[in-house]
């Protein structure tokens, strides 16, 4: 057995072997207690990775799959921000395994759910400068910048997922440009990916309603109650995207202000639909058709509003008791053996979820918000 196996065994045993027979996580915002919750879901996580899919409809693609990407990624900046040595020595030997190499192939090159794992290399090589680690990543991103596709974005049409055309994809591709064009020096990755990035705006945004449809084939859809189809978590990839995007622009970026005004209007719209527990749903103009708790929308969501308040661009006063909640309500769903649970399995429109379900990207969603949150915690005691 690994070390990492002791470790999670140490956690099992501190879960089932204590008097209650089940662990009680605690919601506080205090640093000891963040540390402790995130890091049994994260713990719970990667000991049940080997087996996600046997509960998968649409089974992963291996380590390089988007949703283990997502998680991955996550996982990366987590163990390092945290100095856990357990969880870098496992991420780096994912990294060393798949040779830092990403999803896909020839017949589908653009593809940007393929990219997500970039951002766990990205990590890796500003720790170690060796550029083995990022030369499979430069060579896709400076083929598709150098070769754009030609392809529409209407959904139905021939290659449209070589385009940004899902909202999905605001959080898969972009922050990779941009942080790779500050790992390489090279600025065409950032003006690549800003003319992408505006494009697939202006195609899924509602300007009226401030969210982004999944894709032009719910254009003209409708929920039960006869309001637009906005799905919870494809909104909340694009706050979340964003959230991971602008820290990589420049000061100077001709584009920096307008994404941070798109970020802004998107979350004085997304705290409307926090519910009164903190969740968010799996339709956000239709909660009741989808009464369950969603957690990886919530995630996202939440680590968004910590964000936006450690970055100064959203008002603490206004939006910190959305963000205690949302942490609150994510505490919650965690199950006694670090299972986070209601996250809505793999998919790309608002469906049933239950408290069994759980996915990689929700632990992923749970570490970005726990990180934040240490950060405001730190700034709080200055």
């Amino acid at each position: 057995m690994g070390r990492f196996g002791i470790l999670f065994l140490v956690v099992w045993c501190c879960v089932w072997c204590s008097p209650a027979g089940a662990r009680v996580y605690s919601d506080r915002l205090d640093k000891a207690d963040v540390r402790r919750v995130v890091t049994d879901v994260a713990a719970w996580q990667i000991e049940a990775y080997p087996r996600m899919d046997e509960k998968r409809y649409w089974k992963s693609n291996g380590d390089l799959s988007w949703e283990n990407g997502v998680f991955l990624s996550a996982l990366a900046s987590w163990a390092e921000f945290d100095g856990n040595g357990e969880f870098i020595e496992w991420y780096e030997s994912v990294c060393e395994r798949n040779r830092y190499q990403l999803s896909g192939g020839a017949n589908r090159i653009y593809f940007a759910d393929d990219l997500a794992v970039a951002l766990m290399y990205a990590r890796l090589y500003m720790k170690r400068q060796e550029d083995c680690i990022i030369h499979p990543t430069v060579s896709r991103l400076e083929f598709i910048m150098n070769h754009p596709s030609p392809s529409g974005f209407y959904i139905d049409t021939p290659h449209a997922k070589d385009r940004w055309s899902w909202c999905d994809a605001l959080y898969m591709a972009p922050p990779v440009f941009a942080a790779f064009a500050n790992i390489t020096c090279n600025p065409r990755l950032r003006e690549f990916m800003d003319r992408e990035y505006w494009m697939s705006y202006c195609f899924l945004f509602d300007k009226r309603e401030k969210l982004f449809y999944r894709d032009s084939s719910y254009f003209g859809k409708r929920e039960r109650n006869g309001e637009k189809v906005f799905w919870g978590r494809g909104n909340a990839w694009v706050v979340a995207g964003l959230s991971l995007l602008i820290p990589q622009l420049p000061d100077d970026f001709v584009s920096r202000g307008r994404y941070i005004e798109l970020f802004k209007e998107m979350m004085s719209r997304i705290v409307t639909f926090q519910d009164g527990k903190g969740y968010w749903h799996a339709s956000l103009l239709d909660p009741a058709s989808y009464p369950s708790p969603e957690t990886s929308s919530t995630g996202f969501f939440t680590f968004a509003l910590w964000w936006g308040i450690n970055a100064g661009l959203l008002d603490e006063d206004i939006y910190l008791p959305y963000a205690r909640r949302g942490w609150e309500a994510l505490v919650a769903s965690v199950q006694p053996d670090g299972m986070l649970g209601w996250v809505q399995p793999v998919g790309a429109d608002p469906q049933r979820v239950t408290k069994e379900m759980t996915e990689v990207y929700g632990a992923g969603a749970f570490m970005l918000a726990g990180k934040e949150i240490m950060v405001y915690l730190d700034s709080v005691k200055e």
